[in-house]
C-alpha cells in the first residue's frame, strides 16, 4: 500500500493542535463573539431577573379531628402531633398540583396580567397554566418534606405566593374533607334524631302505663301479693277486691311495661352511641385543624436566582467553540475531497492524473512544497518526517507489487491463502468506501437537489394532511381524584380498586349511550365488528391511569372541549353511583338477614309473652318468688299479726299453691327466657339500625383534587411533531434508496 494513503488513516494528537493553530483566528473570533453575546443577552436588558422563594413543610399524620381528640380508642390512632409519612406526603403533593389552589393563586395575584398574557388570545388559559407551572413547582425532599418553590420578577410577590400556597393548602384540604364530613354529619344527625324520637315515644308509652298504676312491675307485684295475703288473713273482702283489681292491671299491663322498659334500656344505649358519633361528626364538619407543619416560611429574596449568567456564558462559549470546530472540520473535508466546491467560476480546473493501467487505482496526490501548510500526517518514528517518493517511483512500486500479487500461486495452500486475502481486502475496501464520512458527504452533495425536493414535499404533505381538513382536532380534559369511603376487597390498594371500577363495562356503556359515541366516532351500528370497534375507539379517547401519587387521572379526548369536560364529570358521577349501588347491594343482603333474625326474635318474644299472660290471668301467678313465699306462710299459718292464722283463706291459699306447683316452673322458665329474648332483641335491633343506616346513606366515593375544565387549545394532533417526523422519515428513506442505487453493482457482485 502506498505511503500517502496510510497518512489519512492514522491518528496523531499533533494533528489537532496543528488544525487549531491553522484555524485559530476564526475560532477565537467565534468564541469571543459568543462570549460577548452571551454576556449581553443574559443581562437584565434582555432577560428579566427572577427571584426565588421557598416554603418547606411536613404533612400531619391525622385527618379526622374527632378520632384524634375524642375517640375512646385514640391510643390506637396516630398522634395528632406526629408528622406524616409517604402516603400523606404524596397526598399533599397532589393537592398542591390541584386546580383549586392554582385558580385561587391566579385570581388573587392577577397572574394573567402579571405574566403579560393577551386576554383576547385563543390559547390564553393554556399559556397561563404553562407559565404557572414554569414558575411554581412542588417536589418532595430527601427528608420526606414538601418543598414549594416560586420564581417571580418581584421578590416580595414570590414570597407572598409561596406563603399563600402553603396557607391555601389548609383550606383546600379541609374543604375537600368537609364535603364528606358534612354529608356524614347529616347522616348521623338524621339517625340520632330518629333514635331520640324513638326513645321519647317509648318513654311516653311508659308514662301512659304508669298512669294505669304500673310503676315498677316487680316491686308492685311483691308488695301487692304481701298485702293480699294480709287482707286474706284479715278476711277483708273489700281490701282483697281492691288488691285483685290491681293484680289484674298488673297482669294486663305488666308485660308491655316490662317489654318497653327493657327495650328502652337498649335503645338508650344506642342513643348514647349515636350521640357520641353525632358529636364526632359535628366536630369534623364544623372544626378545622392545620394539615401541615411549616418548617421554613418564604421570605423576600435579596439575590436573583434566574438567569445564572456565568452558566449561560460558559455553555454558550463552549457550544460556539465546538460548533465552529465541527464546521471547520466539515469545510476541511470538503476542501480535500471537493476541491472545486469553494472556488470561483474563473478558477482553473485541477488536472487529475490518469488511473494506473495495472492496478486500476487513482494515483497518489502530488508531493507538497515546503511553503504549503503543514500536513496532518503520522509516522512510526516520533521525530522523523514522512517521506513521499516521487509519483513515478510510487507508481512503479505499486505496479511491481500488483504484478507480484497477480502471479499465480504455486500450490493449493498458496491458492487458498491468496483467495482469502483477496476477498478480505475486497470487502474491507468496500465497507470502508460505504461508511467513510467523506463518501457520505460526496453522496449528499451529488443528490442534494433530489433530497431537498423530497424533504420539502414530505414537509408540505405532512402539514396538509395534519391540518383540520384531514385530521379532526381533539381537545383534552382531565381530572385527578382520590378514592374515599371505600375499603379494599383484597390485597389491592384503594386506588387500584377505584381504577377497576372506573374501567368497568357498566360505566363505559353508560358513557357510550349518553353521548352516543357510535355517532360521534362515526361507527355504523350494523357493522359486523361494531362492539369491538367502539370499545377500541373508547379506549383510545378515554384513558384512566394511576399517578405516582396514588391518585387516579381521567383523561378524555374529544372534538368538542365541552363534551370532553362533561364526559370526565359523568365518569366520576357514574363511578360514585356504581360503588354506591355495589355497597347497597351488600348492605341490603346483611340488612335482610338481620331483619329476618329480628322478626324471629320478635315472634318468639310475642309467643313467650302470650304464655306468660295466660299464666298470669288464668292461674294468678304474677310474681313467682314472692307468691311462693306468701303461699308457704299461709299454708303453714305463720302469718304475722293477731289472729292472722285463723283468718287465712285456706281455699285460696291451697288453690294458689296448686297453681304454683303446676305452673310455677313454667312461669319461671318463660319469664327468664322473656328477659333473655328482650336483651337479644335489643342487640339485633342495634345491628339492624346500623345496617339500615349504611344502606340508606347517600354518599360519594371520590375526592376531586383537580376538577376538569374545557380546554382552549387542541391536544391532538401535534403538527410540528408530525411534520418533523415526516421530514426525517422522508430524508432517511431517500438516503437508503440512494445508497442502494449507488451500490447496486457492488451488491450484485457480492450477493
Amino acid at each position: 500500500m502506498a505511503i500517502w494513503k496510510s497518512d489519512y488513516l492514522n491518528f496523531d494528537s499533533s494533528n489537532i493542535l496543528l488544525f487549531l493553530h491553522k484555524w485559530r483566528k476564526p475560532l477565537i473570533v467565534v468564541t469571543v463573539t459568543a462570549l460577548l453575546g452571551a454576556v449581553l443577552f443574559s443581562s437584565p436588558w434582555f432577560i428579566t431577573p427572577k427571584y426565588k422563594s421557598t416554603v418547606i413543610l411536613y404533612p400531619t399524620a391525622t385527618n379526622a379531628i374527632s378520632k384524634a381528640l375524642f375517640s375512646e380508642n385514640s391510643g390506637n390512632e396516630k398522634d395528632i402531633l406526629a408528622f406524616g409519612e409517604d402516603e400523606e406526603t404524596e397526598q399533599l403533593l397532589q393537592i398542591l398540583h390541584s386546580n383549586r389552589i392554582r385558580d385561587k393563586i391566579i385570581e388573587r395575584y392577577q397572574l394573567m396580567q402579571h405574566y403579560h398574557i393577551d386576554t383576547n388570545s385563543s390559547y390564553k388559559n393554556t399559556r397561563l397554566y404553562q407559565e404557572y407551572e414554569d414558575n411554581i413547582s412542588f417536589k418532595r425532599t430527601e427528608f420526606m418534606a414538601v418543598k414549594i418553590s416560586v420564581l417571580d420578577t418581584d421578590p416580595q410577590m414570590a414570597a407572598d405566593i409561596a406563603n399563600d400556597i402553603a396557607e391555601l393548602l389548609d383550606s383546600t384540604k379541609n374543604d375537600m374533607q368537609k364535603q364528606r364530613a358534612q354529608r356524614a354529619y347529616e347522616i348521623v344527625k338524621d339517625q340520632y334524631f330518629k333514635q331520640r324520637d324513638a326513645v321519647a315515644a317509648m318513654e311516653d308509652s311508659l308514662t301512659k302505663l304508669r298512669a294505669f298504676g304500673v310503676n315498677d312491675y316487680e316491686s308492685q307485684a311483691e308488695m301487692i301479693n304481701q298485702q293480699l295475703a294480709i287482707e286474706l288473713a284479715g278476711d277483708n273482702t273489700d281490701g282483697v277486691k281492691r288488691l285483685e283489681q290491681k293484680l289484674e292491671i298488673l297482669a294486663k299491663y305488666g308485660g308491655p311495661y316490662v317489654s318497653i322498659r327493657d327495650a328502652l334500656e337498649y335503645e338508650k344505649k344506642q342513643l348514647s352511641m349515636l350521640r357520641a358519633k353525632y358529636e364526632e361528626a359535628k366536630t369534623d364538619a364544623q372544626e378545622v385543624l392545620p394539615v401541615k407543619f411549616v418548617v421554613n416560611s418564604a421570605y423576600k429574596a435579596e439575590r436573583k436566582s434566574y438567569p445564572i449568567r456565568w452558566l449561560i456564558v460558559l455553555v454558550a462559549t463552549i457550544s460556539a467553540f465546538l460548533f465552529a470546530l465541527i464546521l471547520l472540520l466539515i469545510v476541511e473535508n470538503i476542501n480535500t475531497y471537493f476541491p472545486d466546491t469553494f472556488k470561483g467560476a474563473g478558477s482553473k480546473p485541477v488536472r487529475r492524473e490518469p488511473r494506473n493501467r495495472i492496478s486500476g487505482k487513482d494515483p497518489p496526490p502530488p508531493l507538497r512544497q515546503a511553503s504549503a501548510p503543514p500536513r496532518y500526517e503520522h509516522s512510526d518514528e516520533p521525530d522523523s518526517q514522512p517521506v513521499h517518493p516521487p509519483p513515478a517511483i510510487a507508481e512503479k512500486a505499486d505496479d511491481e507489487k500488483k504484478i507480484e500479487e497477480d502471479e499465480p500461486p504455486k500450490n493449493y495452500h498458496q491458492k487458498t491463502k491468496h483467495h482469502n486475502d483477496y476477498q478480505t481486502e475486497k470487502h474491507d475496501t468496500q465497507m470502508t468506501r460505504y461508511f467513510t464520512n467523506t463518501n457520505l458527504l460526496k453522496l449528499l452533495f451529488k443528490w442534494k437537489i433530489h433530497l431537498t425536493i423530497i424533504v420539502l414535499a414530505a414537509v408540505i404533505l405532512a402539514a396538509i394532511f395534519s391540518s383540520p381538513w384531514f385530521v379532526t382536532p381533539m381537545f383534552k380534559s382531565y381530572a385527578l381524584i382520590y378514592p374515599s369511603n371505600v375499603e379494599p376487597y383484597s390485597e389491592e390498594s384503594r386506588s387500584e380498586q377505584m381504577l377497576e371500577f372506573l374501567k368497568s363495562k357498566e360505566i363505559r356503556d353508560k358513557i357510550i349511550k349518553k353521548y352516543d359515541l357510535a355517532q360521534r366516532y362515526k361507527i355504523d351500528s350494523s357493522y359486523k365488528y361494531f362492539e369491538s370497534t367502539i370499545i377500541y375507539e373508547y379506549s383510545q379517547n378515554v384513558m384512566i391511569s394511576k399517578t405516582p401519587f396514588e391518585t387516579i387521572k381521567i383523561e378524555v379526548f374529544d372534538a368538542d372541549p365541552m363534551v370532553a369536560c362533561n364526559m370526565v364529570n359523568d365518569i366520576i358521577k357514574f363511578y360514585d353511583q356504581k360503588v354506591l349501588n355495589t355497597h347497597r347491594k351488600k348492605y341490603k343482603e346483611g340488612m335482610d338477614y338481620i331483619a329476618m333474625r329480628l322478626a324471629l326474635k320478635k315472634a318468639e318474644i310475642d309467643s313467650v309473652e302470650n304464655i306468660l299472660y295466660q299464666i298470669r290471668t288464668e292461674y294468678g301467678i304474677i310474681d313467682y318468688p314472692n307468691q311462693s313465699r306468701e303461699v308457704a306462710r299461709g299454708f303453714l299459718r305463720t302469718v304475722d299479726g293477731n289472729n292472722a292464722a285463723q283468718n287465712i283463706n285456706t281455699r285460696e291459699v291451697l288453690q294458689l299453691k296448686e297453681n304454683i306447683e303446676k305452673y310455677g316452673g313454667i312461669y319461671t322458665y318463660y319469664n327468664d327466657r322473656y328477659f333473655d329474648l328482650i336483651a337479644e332483641y335489643g342487640k339485633v335491633k342495634m345491628d339492624y339500625d346500623q345496617a339500615l343506616m349504611f344502606y340508606t346513606r347517600d354518599i360519594t366515593y371520590s375526592s376531586v383534587i383537580s376538577a376538569p375544565f374545557p380546554a382552549d387549545k387542541k391536544s391532538y394532533p401535534v403538527r410540528w411533531v408530525i411534520v418533523l417526523l415526516a421530514a426525517l422519515g422522508g430524508f432517511f428513506a431517500s438516503l437508503v434508496a440512494i445508497l442502494v442505487m449507488e451500490n447496486i453493482d457492488s451488491i450484485r457482485r457480492n450477493f
